[in-house]
């Protein structure tokens, strides 16, 4: 099972990948954290017990 905080990482990644300049890595934690935050508060909303990848 991938853990919310997993998936939540993975899809702000993907979000600021194109948009995060490496030269300015404390505004990029920044930036992160701002997409982080969000999406972990929906997933864990919408999956308390977190998500299962294969449904037997």
């Amino acid at each position: 099972m991938i853990s919310n905080e997993q998936r939540a990482h993975e899809i702000a990644i993907a979000l600021m990948a194109k948009t995060a300049d490496p030269k300015q890595p404390i505004e990029a934690y920044h930036d992160y954290i701002n997409y982080l935050l969000p999406i972990l508060k929906e997933i864990d909303k919408d999956f308390p017990m977190g998500i299962k990848e294969h449904l037997e």
